[in-house]
């Protein structure tokens, strides 16, 4: 695959997680102690009392029979004992308590433990990321920045045991998702849920393997938002799920789950800070479970080589959070071009290293729609006419795309 992410990130790696600001990782992670809980707080009651004195007064007056039901009456308002508006109340919370809990163990047999190496200069360098059990034939969902780039995967599931897996396939950049294959037998598919029926406010559950050391590690939240749009790896993703249930780096590949303990989502990224540079908390974005199981469905038909297409270049998406960092083109939005695949689609049709596409077929390439996002409404083999801007000078070419391999 030649089309690259945005540049000045590279390409993510289980060990930059879900970090996608890459905020320096801390030399060693820590946890840091829970404070002293506080001191239950007390109303104040000597308002009441006085009322109290006052009722006592006028039963003296009024009667016996009179004080007992002022006072009866008093002390059933001063919260003596539970009223009837309170018990489910209490109910509910048991029941969603519940609930959780239930729901976290039925979807933590279906979450792994991705352990990979990778050969760099300076020896054997380890990583680990989650994965989710699609079905009794041995595929594990995952993020694609959590094995790619790996010399040998293993998976080791809940219950302790480990198996080795291949990456049967992936579909970088376009959504951050493989499918790895482990040998099938005694395993515990993840439920599909509905993940276009979330909606606000609803609880859901993270589950995964936070920090390389605290495997099955399980945290709630709720959907703070659905169809968010985001640009990760250079593609605009428009149907990401937002949630603040807490998620760190070792989550990649891991599953979201609702009440019913049912597959949602799969968290993929998290923003430590905004635009601006101020710090970010609660806000993590999750794939959603309809778009992965239908791509992670088709690697699998495909033997591994999904289909996408490609023109055969290296680029960067200029826009302006993005902006040139070479000498001063002649404008400041499209995709500039890098490199150009020798005899690939692009070299064929005379694009050049140095030119900024601005258009492909019918789709401008700018900061709303980056480069591969019009890229992805035309097919393998399709001929589409692409406009080129080459030092000012506008040149209109036709690109046959070929398959990405």
């Amino acid at each position: 695959m030649s089309d690259q992410p945005e540049p000045g990130t590279g390409p993510r790696r289980a060990v930059d997680g879900l970090d996608w600001n890459r905020a320096p990782a801390a030399a060693d992670a820590t946890v840091e102690p829970a404070g002293e809980p506080l001191p239950p707080v007390r109303a104040e009651r000597r308002p009441r009392l006085a009322l109290f004195a006052l009722v006592a007064l006028i039963a003296g007056l009024v009667g016996g029979a009179g004080a007992g039901g002022a006072a009866a009456l008093l002390l059933r308002d001063e919260g003596a004992g539970p009223t009837p508006a309170q018990t489910p109340r209490s109910s509910v919370a048991v029941e969603l308590t519940g609930a959780i809990a239930d729901a976290a163990k039925k979807g933590r047999a279906s979450v792994v433990r991705i352990d990979s190496t990778r050969r760099i200069s300076s020896g054997i360098e380890h990583d680990v990321g989650s994965g989710v059990i699609l079905d009794n034939e041995g595929h594990i969902l995952t993020n694609a920045h959590v094995v790619l780039g790996t010399d040998s995967v293993k998976v080791v599931f809940a219950d302790g045991s480990e198996r080795q897996a291949i990456l049967l396939g992936h579909d970088n950049p376009f959504t951050d998702l493989a499918v790895l294959q482990v040998s099938p037998g005694k395993l515990q598919p993840i439920e599909q849920g509905d993940s276009a029926a979330l909606s606000l406010g609803e609880t859901v559950i993270a589950i995964g393997n936070p920090l390389a050391e605290f495997d099955g590690s399980v945290s709630v939240g709720v959907i703070s938002g659905t169809n968010r749009r985001r640009v990760f790896d250079g593609v605009r993703q428009d149907d990401l799920i937002q949630t603040d249930a807490a998620v760190n780096n070792g989550n990649s590949g891991g599953a979201l789950v609702n009440l019913k303990g049912q597959f949602v989502g799969m968290p993929t990224a998290i923003l430590r800070q905004s635009r601006g540079g101020q710090v970010v908390e609660g806000i993590a974005f999750a794939l959603p479970s309809a778009r992965i199981i239908e791509i992670a469905r088709g690697i699998m038909a495909a033997g591994g080589n999904y289909t996408r297409p490609t023109a055969g270049i290296e680029h960067t998406d200029l826009n302006p959070d993005n902006p040139p960092r070479t000498v001063r083109l002649a404008v400041d939005e499209g995709a500039f071009v890098n490199q150009v695949t020798p005899g690939g689609p692009a070299a064929a049709a005379g694009v050049a290293a140095g030119d900024i596409i601005t258009r492909v077929g019918d789709f401008p390439v700018d900061a709303n729609n980056p480069f591969l996002n019009a890229l992805l409404h035309y097919a393998p083999g399709e001929t589409v006419r692409v406009v080129l801007n080459r030092n000012g000078r506008i040149i209109e070419t036709e690109v046959r795309l070929a398959k990405r391999s």
